[in-house]
């Protein structure tokens, strides 16, 4: 009876255990939402339009349709003649229940296959294109550009012809700068000799004057080996920041093409899978991963979605044409009964050069499509894509082969955050509530019953708590989601901004600590006092009060990004119940009750860490040695990291200049930062303070380590995996939380949501601590209220972290409603900005005995003027250097002043004595 309970009850915990597993499979929504705008006022529709959004004077923007090619009499395998046209369609966009306007014959000639870009601010450019040369009775290709404008009605503007004619061709904006590549052109001047597909690239640079507008040439890209790409026809282009992308297109049949092109021929036509990139900053291409399959005349550009990737909307697959041809040979594969091009949405991520299929365009066949194609909603080709404010409209355009649709698409790309579920709310809950519970705890053991235990503990806590409490503090949501990101963005390099906290720690035990723990600080600032002037410690300890205001806002805002990317609860929502939560332990505890359970959280951390990197690396083929391999071959690594240059410019990835960099910026709050100065003092003595750092170290340089190679692990995945990313993400700062509901287990998914929060929690408590104790030690029982109760300073201590708490929230809300590029990058700019020069004024005091009161203050303002005028002024220096150059301006500037104007010998609190 016993063995048969038991076997009901293993098997009632295998069923749990496998709902909670399928639960954690999030069922992903379609890509695009798509609706339908006013068809165009013509039966037939149009295949290879021009077409753009203008803007008239009023700046309503106008859907603009030019041009165009159809079989208005017969269906071409019926011998029916192409017709080109030469009229312009009008819809103004910003008004509900618009209708089209039609310009009849508006265009100085028919035109139609050439390629259109929408120039914000001026018009649709209108690029080549081809149409019938009236004496020779053939089709030719155009060599006229033209811009229509709507400021003052219809307006057509001629613009510098290209070097040849061409049509068939994709392009597309690349920052001001109009790219334009492949197509076909004239074989000659005699227009029945033909076409030939172009090997070339042409740029136009809309910063300049119009009457300084001229084409350029551009680089053609390679394949492998040397030899050019194949010159190519109806592409797709697509553009993500300073990249230009080309995919795929068709060429014309060529037995001697080279075999490092990928090919699959059909008819007298090769479809092409072969995809490059051009950096428009070098100008150089780079070849990319292939198409699935030889695919063209899909609408062009590609549509971006998310934070990376590009969508091919449908197109013409080469498999799909031969089995449309074998069906129908006798008109291979045209006809009535065509069932319309295939709806397939192919995504391309520009990060992990990968391709997956997800989605679909709008079809809706009806049963009379044969007679009435313009009855159903179909896939287009032939037809250019043009981007409106996030959306994609795609104009009329080929549904089969020879027959035109006067249908208008309108999609936009739809992101539909996975439910967190009940149970891992019930495990971030109760992590949340466990963490409020300590807090509860030391107060009531009345462990913060004074301004000294409220503020140092009564230093008694151990010296590995206090490491531990340091390394989260430090850490914290910045490092559990910003680094992982920007190793997942990029690579590992910035790891070497890790390696000075083994040259920082040692520093500071030796020649900081004994000074704090001499003077028995409570407040960092109140050696400046000492050392120099009363000046000196009110100006550090506000600079290090606003400073911790945006730090909260920055450590709030990224696990609310984290959650809201998971799971349907807003931003703000999230930032309100993770701040709020965090004050309340806060305020119960004091500086015992944050350094506890800071340790608890770095433990939660880097468990999660650890945890997400295993199951990211074993489920890469191969396990982690597939995941290093894959790293190592996509340039993961160090790649990026030179020794060979001193470049100080925003991007830099010189070695010396990040070990430089990211020293300061360590420096500065190991030093100046009362965050951390403070946990010096709640252990017993100097030597357990010591101990302490230690600790600290090595943790950082493990931690750090693991956190990096997290990034690479989730890379790895969904490189090997890319149908399993979500294109939508709107910022690749979401891709750990993605990454976590989407391949963790129902709860243990919870359990690192929790993690998310121990990170930012032990930041947010440290700030409000330490920015309370400030205050109160330098501004309330200094100057404001001297001589006053210990009670009332215990009080107004808890009423400042309840106040400083509400400020942080509410400039964590400001930023989740603004657009942050890097989080991580973010916050290592914010704090050279004023830190910088703190951090130079304490080196001043400590490091020389001739700085004087008056050389401080003329160091640290000029420190702070000279980083914020780097930062207004838009100074191409990486703002990773401005805690360099804020220390050093102050540490120089003060020092120089000081010997000027006389010293006072240091007066006993300078490493000199």
């Amino acid at each position: 009876m016993k063995k048969g309970l038991r076997k009901r009850r293993l098997a009632a915990l295998a069923g749990i255990a496998a709902l909670l597993v399928a639960a954690a499979v999030q069922a992903s929504g379609p890509v695009f939402r798509w609706s339908q705008l006013p068809s165009l006022p013509d039966p037939e529709g149009f295949a290879g339009v021009f077409a753009g959004v203008a803007a008239d004077a009023a700046g309503r923007e106008t859907l603009a349709v030019i041009g165009g090619a159809n079989f208005p009499e017969k269906r071409p395998w019926e011998g029916g003649r192409k017709v080109y046209y030469r009229d312009v369609y009008t819809l103004r966009l910003t008004e509900a229940g618009a209708a089209w306007r039609k310009f009849a014959s508006a265009w100085p000639e028919p035109a139609a296959y050439g390629m259109s870009v929408s120039l914000p601010g001026r018009g649709v450019l209108c690029i080549g294109g081809k149409n019938i040369n009236a004496a020779a009775g053939r089709e030719t290709a155009l060599k006229s550009v033209r811009l229509l404008r709507l400021v003052t009605g219809l307006e057509i503007k001629k613009l510098p012809s290209l070097p040849e004619g061409r049509w068939g061709g994709v392009a597309a904006l690349v920052g001001d700068k109009v790219v334009v590549a492949a197509g076909a052109g004239n074989k000659s001047a005699n227009p029945a000799e033909g076409f030939r597909t172009l090997q070339s690239a042409l740029m136009l640079d809309t910063s300049k004057p119009e009457n300084e507008w001229k084409w350029e040439p551009l680089p053609w890209p390679e394949a492998a080996g040397g030899v050019p790409a194949r010159g190519r026809m109806m592409a797709v282009a697509g553009v993500r920041g300073n990249t230009f992308y080309l995919f795929g297109g068709r060429d014309f049949a060529d037995p001697a093409a080279s075999n490092n092109q990928t090919s699959e021929r059909f008819l007298d036509l090769d479809f092409l899978s072969d995809c490059y990139a051009l950096d428009m900053k070098t100008r150089t291409w780079r070849r990319i991963a292939d198409l699935p399959h030889g695919l063209s005349a899909a609408p062009s550009p590609a549509a971006p979605v998310g934070a990376t990737h590009l969508a091919m909307l449908g197109g013409a697959p080469v498999k799909f044409l031969r089995e449309q041809a074998a069906a129908r040979p006798e008109t291979n594969g045209q006809g009535a009964a065509h069932p319309g091009f295939p709806a397939q949405i192919l995504l391309y991520d520009t990060l992990t050069d990968t391709w997956a299929q997800d989605g679909s365009l709008p079809k809706r066949v009806q049963p009379d499509h044969e007679t009435n194609p313009a009855g159903s909603v179909w896939a287009p080709v032939t037809t250019p894509a043009v981007m409106w404010h996030g959306k994609v409209i795609l104009p009329t355009g080929e549904v089969k082969p020879g027959i035109r649709s006067p249908q208008v698409l309108e999609g936009a790309a739809v992101h539909k955050p996975a439910s967190l579920g009940w149970f891992n709310w019930a495990v971030a809950a109760a992590y949340l509530l466990g963490m409020v519970g300590i807090g509860y705890g030391f107060m009531k053991r009345k462990a913060a019953a004074s301004t000294e235990a409220y503020f140092r503990g009564g230093q008694h806590v151990p010296w590995w708590t206090a490491g531990l409490s340091i390394f989260a503090t430090m850490l914290s949501a910045i490092t559990f989601m910003g680094i992982p990101a920007r190793a997942y963005q990029t690579d590992m390099t910035w790891y070497i901004g890790q390696l000075p906290i083994l040259i920082i720690a040692p520093l500071v035990a030796f020649f900081y600590l004994p000074f704090f723990r001499k003077l028995d600080l409570t407040s960092a600032y109140e050696y400046l006092e000492k050392r120099f002037n009363l000046a000196a410690r009110l100006f550090a300890s506000l600079s290090f009060i606003l400073f911790h205001i945006g730090r909260i806002a920055i450590v709030l805002y990224l696990p609310a990004l984290a959650l809201a990317a998971v799971s349907d609860i807003g931003v703000i929502p999230s930032i309100l119940l993770i701040g709020a939560l965090c004050v309340a332990y806060t305020v119960m505890g004091g500086i015992e009750a944050v350094v506890w359970t800071d340790a608890i959280q770095a433990v939660v951390l880097m468990g999660g860490a650890i945890l997400c990197f295993a199951l990211a690396a074993t489920q890469v083929d191969g396990g982690i040695a597939g995941a290093y391999e894959i790293a190592n071959s996509n340039h993961k690594l160090f790649e990026s990291l030179r020794w060979d240059n001193f470049d100080i410019y925003d991007g830099t990835t010189t070695a010396i200049v990040l070990f430089v960099a990211f020293f300061f910026n360590s420096l500065v709050p190991y030093t100046s930062g009362q965050d951390v100065v403070q946990r010096y003092v709640t252990t017993r003595d100097l030597g357990a303070a010591r101990k302490s750092l230690w600790t600290t170290m090595w943790l950082s340089i493990f931690g750090s380590m693991v956190f990096f190679a997290l990034g690479v692990a989730i890379y790895a995945f969904y490189k090997t995996h890319p149908g399993q990313l979500d294109p939508t993400l709107p910022k690749t700062d979401s891709i750990l939380p993605f990454f976590v509901m989407q391949q963790l287990p129902v709860g243990v998914s919870g359990l690192v949501i929790a993690a998310i929060f121990a990170a930012a929690q032990s930041t947010i408590s440290s700030s409000l601590t330490s920015v309370a104790t400030a205050w109160i030690k330098d501004f309330d029982e200094r100057l404001l209220r001297p001589g006053a109760a210990d009670a009332v300073y215990l009080r107004a201590a808890k009423r400042a972290v309840a106040v400083v708490g509400a400020l942080g929230i509410g400039a964590a809300c400001a930023m989740a409603l603004s657009d942050v590029e890097s989080a991580f990058k973010t916050f290592n700019h914010l704090i050279g900005l004023t830190a910088g020069a703190l951090g130079g004024l304490f080196a001043l005091g400590v490091f020389t005995r001739r700085a004087n009161g008056t050389g401080a203050m003329v160091g640290v303002p000029l420190g702070v003027a000279t980083v914020l005028a780097l930062y207004f002024l838009r100074s191409p220096v990486s703002g990773l250097l401005y805690a360099f150059i804020g220390f050093s301006v102050c540490f120089g500037v003060g020092y120089a002043v000081s010997l000027a104007a006389g010293a006072d010998r240091g007066q006993g609190l300078s490493i000199h004595g």
